[in-house]
């Protein structure tokens, strides 16, 4: 019962044609998007340029959004593909009408900046780029714990803290997200094998990545206030589904044969 539902692959779109098909079938809002590989720069040399990408979330709100965001990836697998389609920064910028950004997972670049201590003043100019910053449930990146990244569960929280605390200076919405890639807490296995395949060593461990309902989500940010997490589970991600097209398609009705005279 999910007002709407956003997909956002990793620098693909693939998965559009499904989930319209499925949306129209269900009458369910979608929310067409990406989770992009965005570097800083634009590559000087395409063969010696190896840039640290960071993730990044990439919503269309209309039409004029979809379409940048399509010649995005475009752009990233025809021009700037290195091992993964990347999206440098100024394209970013460039492209932005329309769109909407987010701060994504551990691996973008704003939880890293958290991560490393960054200073108040760097995360508050990095924070600006987004349209919104993203908070998880702990068990996503209770890896920095087995790893040694961090000491604690407490360690994980205290991050979650400082990005809501920044959110709410700088007035910039901070939406708890699920970082889903499976349905059901046992579909894990299939991701495992999927990644064992690709040479992960840690396969086995997966993190609860399914799809949470609400009361699920508001369990794993009970550490806040009340109010708080149902501000960052509820009422934000309402207020940015509210903002995208509701008609919005990814493939418009009907075929487009050429007209040909005669």
């Amino acid at each position: 019962h999910h007002p709407a539902v956003a997909i956002t692959d990793h620098g693909v779109i693939q998965a559009f044609p499904k989930i319209q098909d499925l949306a129209d079938k269900y009458k369910q809002k979608v929310i067409y998007g990406m989770e992009g590989y965005m570097i800083e720069d634009i590559p000087a040399d395409p063969d010696t340029d190896r840039q640290q990408y960071n993730h990044i979330i990439i919503l269309a709100k209309n039409v004029t959004g979809l379409r940048n965001l399509y010649r995005m990836v475009t752009l990233s697998h025809l021009k700037f593909y290195r091992k993964r389609p990347l999206i440098p920064k100024p394209i970013l910028k460039e492209l932005r009408e329309g769109l909407i950004y987010g701060s994504a997972c551990v691996m973008g670049e704003f939880f890293r900046a958290v991560l490393a201590g960054k200073s108040d003043e760097e995360l508050i100019e990095m924070a600006k780029f987004y349209d919104y910053l993203e908070v998880q449930p702990l068990g996503n990146n209770e890896f920095m714990v087995r790893n040694g990244q961090v000491d604690s569960i407490e360690a994980i929280k205290n991050f979650n803290r400082t990005i809501i605390q920044l959110g709410e200076e700088l007035h910039i919405p901070v939406v708890a997200t699920g970082d889903v890639h499976f349905q059901e807490p046992e579909d894990r296995i299939y991701r495992a094998v999927l990644q064992a395949g690709n040479g992960f060593k840690d396969a086995d461990n997966q993190a609860p990545l399914f799809y949470r309902t609400t009361p699920d989500m508001l369990e794993q940010f009970s550490y806040l206030p009340q109010e708080k997490a149902f501000e960052i589970c509820v009422t934000n991600p309402n207020k940015i589904a509210a903002t995208i097209d509701n008609n919005l398609r990814a493939i418009p009705k009907g075929t487009y044969p050429p007209s040909i005279e005669g």
